[in-house]
């Protein structure tokens, strides 16, 4: 059971089709502009939105990065940024963003390989992301050219701090189950001393490769791509190995102790599974990535120079 709704498919769609238009609307003409110094600029951006953790993933071995990128498991990002130029090359934002990931080990195409594993493990993960962040943007075309200061394409490269608050959840009997409170790799138990209980609020750094193409005055669009680097490996609720499940009987509620003796594992062959055996692999944090498409205003300053460019 994932919560993959059908309009996340549509999202995309909508995604790429607004992307060329607006593209094809636009040619990169060498109209002057004014300098964008000392102006802010307000921004609204939707995204295409891909978790890349322990969970899912493609043919053979699970790595990190980009080789386990799965479309399936897609979902959409909206957020809002404010942002302050303090020349033509750079500018600093603060913003927030609303998103969420998930992943499935039943996504996975099972042939048998290295993969096949991961499969029947059979694991599953849902949570929304909260997101609030600053960060600088730099535009090397700008900071390089000495001829002309404004260009209408400018590519850009964004990085930063934030922080981002997420709730795992797996499906159990039709109703979605926080798996936080229920320890289910032991966090906090003393036969665990180096598991300690994942704090729901976690930094992250993004990073920010994209194009912006300036319209006129007033208006642009960016186009890019966000990587974010997390500090922890339990945004989808696992990250090491099963536990002896009478311990949640010890240290749990006698209701979530109930909850997590079903959750710790859900395994398709639950006779293999055992206390201690290999769950994931801890030593990558997790992360997600987004395509996104970015609307911005700028707003007039009390004073404007007057550049060429093209």
């Amino acid at each position: 059971m994932m919560r993959k709704p059908f309009y996340n498919c549509c999202f995309l769609t909508l995604f790429i089709l607004l992307t060329a238009q607006v593209s094809a609307q636009f040619s990169t003409d060498n109209s002057e502009l004014n300098s964008i110094e000392g102006r802010w600029e307000i921004s609204a951006t939707i995204g295409a939105n891909n978790f890349m953790g322990d969970l899912g993933g493609n043919k053979g071995k699970g790595k990190p990065f980009a080789k386990d990128y799965m479309f399936k498991t897609m979902q959409p990002l909206a957020g809002i940024s404010a942002e302050r130029f303090m020349s033509n090359w750079l500018g600093l934002k603060i913003g927030f963003n609303y998103t969420a990931v998930d992943g499935a080990d039943s996504l996975i195409n099972n042939t048998g390989d290295l993969e096949r594993w991961r499969w029947y493990r059979n694991l599953s993960f849902f949570s929304t992301v909260f997101e609030g962040y600053i960060a600088a943007d730099i535009f090397p075309v700008m900071l390089f050219d000495k001829v002309s200061e404004i260009h209408k394409v400018s590519p850009f490269i964004g990085i930063g701090v934030g922080f981002f608050h997420f709730k795992p959840q797996a499906p159990l009997n039709g109703k979605w189950i926080d798996l936080q409170p229920l320890n289910l790799e032991g966090q906090g138990f003393s036969e665990y001393p180096d598991r300690k209980p994942y704090k729901l609020t976690q930094l992250y750094i993004p990073i920010n490769l994209g194009v912006k193409y300036y319209i006129n005055e007033k208006y642009s669009f960016s186009i890019g791509v966000n990587f974010r680097h997390t500090s922890t490996d339990y945004i989808d609720d696992i990250s090491t190995t099963y536990i002896d499940p009478t311990l949640f009987d010890k240290y749990l509620t006698p209701d979530n102790a109930t909850l997590a003796k079903q959750l710790y594992s859900r395994s398709l062959t639950p006779w293999k599974v055992k206390p201690d055996l290999i769950k994931a692999k801890s030593s990558d944090n997790d992360t997600y990535v987004t395509m996104f498409f970015t609307l911005s205003i700028r707003f007039k300053r009390y004073y404007d120079f007057y550049y060429g460019g093209q």
